[in-house]
């Protein structure tokens, strides 16, 4: 059985988004300790960051989110935004900031077409073989292509030098 990876969310400040569904991984922070470690550990395809809990500092945890991986995509979804904080995370480089937080489909369709340039694959639960997204073929490195990469990374190491 071949199935698709989900889209893993972080979720910064938002009440009522905290648990795994059956369309969408979802994992909570609300300090900053523990939204470097679970950044750590999990690679996110979107952080979600919500004004619902006045007690999180949301802005000094992305503004530290986004000084160690500064690539990471992210929103903000909030019924409560002032046009300071729209301001502020806009400047900090939200993708959107919306009027209030959306239905798991909609996240998990925009985490998915958020995804980094990796090349997209299908991959099977026992890891047996990834199949690629647009032409149905097998993914497969030969050691030949392996050896050339690898020839054209030394000399790039030795240019540098």
């Amino acid at each position: 059985m071949v199935s698709t990876v989900q889209p893993t969310l972080l979720t910064i400040g938002i009440d009522g988004l905290s648990s795994p569904s059956a369309v969408i991984n979802v994992y909570a922070a609300s300090t900053i300790r523990e939204a470097m470690s679970t950044m750590r550990l999990i690679g996110f395809d979107l952080v979600v960051v919500g004004l619902d809990r006045p007690e999180i500092d949301v802005w000094e945890i992305m503004h530290r989110v986004l000084t160690a991986w500064p690539q990471q995509r992210w929103l903000v979804a909030s019924d409560s935004l002032t046009q300071e904080e729209e301001i502020l995370a806009r400047s900090l480089g939200a993708a959107l900031v919306l009027d209030g937080v959306p239905d798991e489909t909609w996240l998990a369709e925009f985490a998915s077409s958020r995804r980094r340039s990796e090349p997209e694959t299908v991959i099977s639960p026992l890891g047996r073989q990834s199949f690629s997204k647009a032409t149905g073929d097998p993914l497969r490195r030969s050691s030949s292509s392996v050896a050339v990469l690898y020839a054209e990374f030394a000399a790039q190491c030795t240019e540098d030098s």
